[in-house]
């Protein structure tokens, strides 16, 4: 196997043959006269480029090969002939085609004719697939802000948190691509912790085009199953510099609000919501975005002959806001605004750029980067009132801790509240670089060779200080260490396996009162605060209640870095063979991961649930009892994937057949734990075997017949395969101590299968009218999910490629291009999706069955929780361009304006109808949440600058524009609870009773004479009375039971205030832009 494999890989090399999703696409076209027949010898050339050609076939037939994705103006020019120029938009990895008729010069002089047409809506040119290309122009002409939004207008694709689900398949089987690089997250797939919402990536107006592939896909796409979605990066150009600046952000005033409020009354032996007064308004998350972008040719490089045509493009975007998760404005009863937390903040930067180098022979350089950072504070309601600050410790000599205090003795403090320093803050990093050599070896043929790496790493951990993070750097973070041990109830130097500056101390002491000893809770010297697990015994908070709002305690930690290279290309040729023409492409990607990993949920104890591989960094294992364990996780672990490929575009008398094979190669470089009947903790020298490489042969075929000149039927198959994401393999496995139900990674698994089937028909009825239909069906085999392993001396549970299901729908899409000051496109789908799983682990802690002993694992399908029936979007714009719209009084009030808008209708999701308890009462996903709709609108205004300052402004417009979410201020609910059918009520929260709450009263002050004023129960974990003035409604110095449930009422009140499961009201964003 390794000799076949080593044959391949050189017959490769040899072979000018390799491939992955390409930046280029061809321009095919006639040049004929009027009379029909060929101009053999007329130019063909891309302006503001070096590319071009001369018609050499005598029907006047011409192809250019390796053109960048982008709209050009198309130069053709003959003797004797008038010059024609039209604009023809080139698409990645797709054949343009354009027939131009060239006219005679009138009366010998040379006349110059501009020919702007519309683009063919349906092409029977395509590879093959269902494949929507938007442009820069129109992805600006969605009311959306970011790509991620208006990839998800798309048929068949749905935004979901981390990235997007394609025709029903889960989120990390769509492939996310930038300039044809995978740019997802490694382990999890998506986007990553960040998700589709905050990931740093380029700006819409600095995207050339997008592509999202959702069926159908040629061989050249591998390790995906669901869909791909391409962005293409825009390019400078040689004869111009261009360029824009973008600014948006939040208009709070403008704001809706709750359509009224609710009061919370008791209504016999319950409590019951009930709608009253006026509504909260909806606030601001306070935000700000700033965006640029420009590219042109390169000084003095330009110039020189050996980088001829030297461009570069550069572009970026700062996002900020000071409340995210922003709600509405509604008081707890101290006076905070809980719907507009403190230290709440997100940042998203991103700067990328590329410089193209045209060099001798037909051959370019492109070189291009980015780095991008998100970086967020996490503010919960539950720690908003956990504002002790942390005590200063001077470090002595011999390593021991001294109480650092003021003049008066009071303890020194650092300044930051708890809530600060107990809470999370997180930062993902993205960044990465590569090279491209393309070089055109023929008007027909053309090759590619890359190299690049990429990263996509996290960190989530307590900030060190208070300060904001850095712009590239992100926050300051602190790292595992485990250079201290307890001794005495003191730190001292050593290792005990917990972490630092989590490690719980305790002493005893007096309460706070002095009235009463006991052993509490001692300040942690390196933190300054009070360690151990999160603890909300106390009574801190404005309803006066235990057991909601933590004052200290707990924390976890995760790192993880992902870092790939990737070496890859592609050869491409275009030959004809008697009446067949055949676009050939062929080609491989080699991919080397590097996976490091530390994390863990609980460091204050002492046998933590921990996972480590990793070098070295972030400590490394310091959890390790042994040095077998030590030596298997500190390292990183270095999977291979290995993909070659071939495709053939074979047309005939207008058939198109699209045929290619594909091959995938994975190999985790990992052990696995062999099948047994007893746990193999990861130090044990037996029980493991190295993972067998996975190999994947995949056939694809697409088949495109013209019915008429506009229209077109296709068919086409597929098998695709996709191995899980990293996490699963590694995440986990290199585990010692088992805990019970533990989830184990699994390095041997197989690769996931789908079968995918699709025939769609394309109509243009008109020159601007177009209309699709496809049906699409997927059957999913060896999807993952978990198997339960009934090992001694506890069961575990191990991911397995297992589950099953399929996926069936019909697409409709109306298109109207743009004329007459109008278009619109509007798609609708029928769909059901069906499995055995909802994701990776939905099957975890199933019923176990009784009279089989073992877990009642689902074994026929049911409705999965992306299955919407029915899905409809649309997007309707209407526009005046320079010198349109009516006129009043001479003036042209709509000149240059766009009005836009953008609407979803969608039935609800599947859920499982439980009782209060949460026990499944019926069959899984048999009830259906509320359907929902939604209108969002978009006005922009330009002003020509050269109206304003003359000719020498050029191009150059000022743009304002406001954003307007819901436009219609709808407040449906979005959501019900499982056991009530209810967006309000969940069934519990409303049914709780007096006797429900501990039969405890509270007392403000001890008396030796009562010794219920002084028992334990009096005090929280920490020594502080529980007693809280907010909660004694009469004054008497007592809060009795009857006051406690009285406190909760209050706070049940604030919580359905929020109206949690309704669609939130309207938001209006402004902003402005320059472009030049």
């Amino acid at each position: 196997m390794r000799k076949l494999f080593l044959l391949i890989f050189l017959g490769l090399i040899i072979l000018p043959a390799m491939s992955y999703a390409s930046i280029y696409g061809v321009l095919r076209g006639k040049v004929v006269d009027e009379e029909g027949k060929g101009l053999r010898g007329a130019t063909v050339f891309l302006e503001g480029t070096a590319k071009g050609t001369v018609v050499r076939e005598n029907d006047g037939s011409f192809t250019i090969v390796n053109i960048e994705a982008a709209e050009y103006t198309v130069r053709f020019t003959y003797v004797g002939k008038q010059t024609v120029r039209q604009l023809v938009r080139v698409s990645a990895d797709k054949t343009s085609t354009v027939e131009i008729v060239m006219k005679d010069e009138s009366g010998g002089v040379t006349t110059e004719t501009v020919t702007v047409t519309a683009e063919t809506m349906v092409n029977v040119d395509d590879e093959g697939g269902t494949k929507k290309i938007m442009s820069g122009d129109q992805i600006q002409n969605i009311a959306r802000e970011g790509l991620s939004g208006v990839v998800a207008m798309t048929s068949g694709v749905l935004q979901s948190g981390g990235g997007f689900v394609i025709r029903g398949g889960r989120q990390e089987e769509t492939q996310i691509k930038v300039d044809g690089i995978d740019v997802g997250n490694q382990f999890t797939g998506g986007f990553g912790v960040s998700g589709s919402g905050y990931y740093p990536m380029v700006s819409n107006y600095a995207t050339e085009e997008v592509q999202v592939i959702t069926g159908g896909f040629t061989a050249e796409y591998g390790d995906v199953s669901s869909g791909v979605v391409n962005t293409i990066v825009r390019r400078g150009r040689n004869d111009r510099y261009d360029g824009f600046i973008r600014w948006l952000t939040d208009v709070p005033a403008l704001y809706g609000s709750q359509p009224t409020g609710l009061q919370v009354i008791r209504e016999g032996t319950r409590l019951k919501a009930v709608e009253t007064g006026d509504g909260a308004q909806w606030q601001g998350s306070k935000q700000n975005t700033f965006e640029f972008g420009t590219g042109g040719p390169i000084p003095v490089l330009n110039d020189m002959e050996f980088f001829k045509n030297a461009t570069f493009y550069i572009t970026g975007n700062y996002f900020h806001e000071n409340h995210r998760d922003n709600t509405y404005e509604i008081y707890d009863p101290w006076g905070t605004n809980i719907g507009q937390r403190p230290d709440n903040q997100s940042w998203v930067r991103d700067i990328r750029g590329n410089i193209r180098f045209t060099l001798p022979n037909d051959m370019t350089l492109q070189v291009s980067g980015n780095y991008g950072v998100s970086s967020f504070e996490f503010s919960s309601w539950g720690w908003m009132y956990a504002n002790q600050e942390g005590h200063v410790y001077d470090k002595t000599a011999d390593g021991s801790f001294i109480l650092k205090t003021n003049e008066d003795g009071s303890p020194v403090t650092n300044g930051i509240p708890e809530r600060i320093a107990r809470q999370n803050v997180l930062d993902q990093f993205v960044n990465g670089f590569n090279i491209l050599i393309n070089h055109t070896l023929t008007s027909k043929s053309f090759y590619e060779l890359r190299i690049g790496n990429a990263s996509n790493n996290d960190a989530s951990s307590r900030r060190v200080g208070w300060e904001d993070p850095g712009f590239f750097s992100g926050f300051e973070v602190w790292e595992p260490t485990d250079d201290y041990k307890v001794e005495n109830n003191q730190l001292v130097p050593g290792q005990d396996r917990i972490i630092d500056h989590y490690t719980f101390l305790s002493d005893i002491g007096y309460t706070k009162d002095g009235f009463a000893r006991g052993d509490f809770p001692q300040r942690n010297p390196i933190s300054g605060y009070y360690e151990g697990n999160s603890n909300a015994s106390g009574t801190y908070n404005p309803y006066g209640i235990t057991n909601l709002f933590p004052t200290s305690g707990g924390g976890s930690f995760s790192f993880r870095d992902g870092n790939w290279w990737t070496f890859d290309g592609s050869y491409t040729q275009i030959f004809n063979t008697g009446e067949f023409d055949h676009t050939f492409k062929t080609g491989f990607v080699l991919t080397l991961f590097e996976l490091h990993r530390h994390t863990n949920s609980n460091p204050y104890d002492g046998n933590p649930f921990f996972d480590v591989y990793t070098d070295g960094r972030w400590g490394g294992n310091l959890y390790a009892e042994n040095d077998a364990v030590l030596e298997k996780t500190n390292k990183p672990y270095k999977p291979t994937k290995f993909g070659i490929y071939f495709n053939d575009q074979i047309s005939f008398k207008g058939i198109r057949i699209s045929a290619g094979m594909r091959l995938d190669y994975f190999n985790a470089n990992s052990e696995y734990r062999l099948p047994s009947e007893n746990w193999i903790p990861i130090s044990s020298d037996t029980g493991f075997a190295t993972a067998a490489a996975k190999v994947q042969v995949s056939p694809r075929i697409n088949i495109s017949y013209p019915i008429t000149d506009m229209s077109f039927l296709r068919l086409s198959y597929g098998m695709f395969f996709q191995m899980p994401q990293l996490q699963y393999m590694y995440d986990n496995f290199a585990v010692d101590l088992l805990r019970g139900n533990s989830v184990i990674g699994n390095p041997d698994m197989d690769a996931q299968r789908t079968n995918q089937y699709e025939i769609a028909y394309s109509q243009q009825l008109t020159e601007v009218f177009a209309f699709t239909t496809v049906a699409y069906y997927k059957d999913i085999y060896n999807q993952l999910g978990l198997m339960r392993v009934e090992a001694v001396p506890e069961p575990y549970y191990q991911y397995t490629v297992s589950d099953y299901g399929s996926s069936r729908g019909v697409e409709f899409t109306l298109e109207k291009m743009g004329q007459n000051n109008f278009s619109f496109d509007i798609n609708y789908t029928l769909a059901w999706v069906t499995g055995t799983s909802q994701n990776a682990t939905s099957n975890y802690n199933v019923v176990i069955d009784p009279f089989t002993n073992k877990p009642a694992f689902p074994l026929s399908e049911y409705p999965m929780g992306q299955d919407i029936r029915h899905y409809a979007k649309s997007n309707f714009r209407v526009y005046w361009q320079n010198n349109e719209g009516p006129s009043i009084g001479g003036i042209k009030l709509l000149e240059n304006t766009n009005l836009i808008f953008t609407g979803i209708y969608r039935t609800g999701t599947p859920y499982t109808r439980t009782d209060r308890s949460g026990t499944a009462i019926a069959e899984r996903n048999s009830e259906r949440q509320p359907s929902r709709w939604l209108l969002d609108a978009r006005i922009s205004k330009s002003f020509r600058l050269s109206d304003i300052f003359g000719d020498g402004a050029g191009n150059s417009e000022f743009e304002i524009f406001a954003n307007i979410n819901n436009l219609l201020n709808l407040s449906q609910a979005l959501g019900v609870y499982a056991a009530t059918g209810d967006p309000i009520d969940d069934g519990r929260t409303f049914d709780r009773q007096v006797g429900d709450f501990a039969n405890t009263a509270y007392y403000k002050d001890p008396d030796i004479a009562n010794p219920a004023t002084y028992a334990s129960v009096q005090y929280d974990f920490y020594g502080n009375r529980r007693y809280n003035e907010v909660a004694d409604f009469d004054g008497n110095g007592i809060v009795t039971q009857a006051e406690t449930y009285e406190s909760y009422f209050k706070y049940v009140a604030t919580i359905i205030a929020f109206r949690g499961n309704f669609q939130i009201p309207r938001t209006i964003n402004i902003g402005m832009m320059f472009r030049f």
